[in-house]
């Protein structure tokens, strides 16, 4: 698998630590360019080890994702080398903000992955084409087994950052607690029965009438950060207060950590090989 997980146990979640693995690091930036390229059912047949289909890219869509995928622009270092004081403070904010962007999207992407990995008889929303969405990142539903009712929603967030907990107590855990409160249950419904129209044979209205709303709904928080931020050998301290905010049975709460040397540096590269893999499907 490209991406393994090695499980940990604490009242706070289901928590894993996530790896890419080095023997199949291809595998993982081939899943991805395909994803940024829109082509999802070719990216779970590179996961099921099964032959992409070519499909021609459409208008300049290799191109832009490629421009999503640049960080910071050259315009921007060009200033901050050579520009007037205040060029030069505006482009350092600027690349410093697509730095974040640019992570914070190619994570969702990661996280997609891994979430497809663990959970593979969910029903995912596919992965976000802009940066900076607002919202939550990512939406999972799992069936019963006569794949008619629906037996859990789980709502992702997916954070990519150097101060992981910060993030996590300023932004998570308060959008959790937003969504425990039902003040964005608008949105969820219609995010639900969107992905339940994409389902074959299920009628999407009725079956969320069925749901029991507060029971169904699941938690999952994903964080990219670096090998620093690694507390007595473990990242639990990162997601502590999960219990609390969230509620629920142990197996509602799910969180997963990325660990990099360095996470600016690990992502940047990973940008470019992903990069260089959708310039390479796009020319065939």
């Amino acid at each position: 698998m490209p991406i393994t997980f090695n499980q940990a146990l604490t009242a706070e979640c289901e928590f894993s630590e996530w790896t890419i693995s080095n023997k199949s690091r291809a595998k993982l930036i081939e899943v991805i360019a395909y994803l940024y390229l829109r082509q999802e059912e070719n990216a779970q047949r590179v996961i099921d080890a099964l032959e992409p289909r070519r499909r021609v890219s459409k208008g300049r869509v290799a191109e832009s994702v490629v421009r999503k995928l640049t960080a910071p622009r050259a315009e921007d270092v060009e200033l901050l080398q050579s520009g007037t004081a205040t060029e030069r403070k505006a482009a350092s904010k600027r690349i410093k903000t697509s730095i974040i962007h640019r992570d914070g999207l190619l994570f969702q992407y990661i996280s997609w992955v891994a979430a497809r990995l663990e959970l593979p008889n969910g029903y995912m929303t596919s992965p976000h084409v802009r940066q900076a969405d607002k919202g939550f990142d990512g939406f999972i539903i799992e069936l019963d087994k006569s794949v008619r009712e629906i037996k859990r929603i789980v709502l992702c967030e997916d954070k990519a950052s150097k101060s992981p907990r910060n993030l996590i107590t300023s932004s998570v855990w308060p959008e959790i607690e937003t969504l425990r409160r039902g003040d964005r249950d608008d949105e969820i419904l219609a995010e639900l029965v969107t992905l339940l129209k994409s389902v074959p044979g299920i009628d999407a209205e009725e079956a969320v009438d069925e749901i029991f709303w507060e029971g169904a709904r699941e938690f999952r928080v994903a964080v990219a950060t670096g090998e620093n931020r690694r507390r007595a050998g473990s990242f639990l301290h990162i997601i502590a207060g999960f219990k609390t905010v969230a509620g629920g049975e142990l197996e509602a709460r799910m969180a997963g950590v990325l660990a990099f040397k360095d996470v600016r540096t690990g992502l940047d590269l990973l940008a470019r090989e992903v990069a260089a893999k959708v310039e390479e499907i796009a020319n065939v």
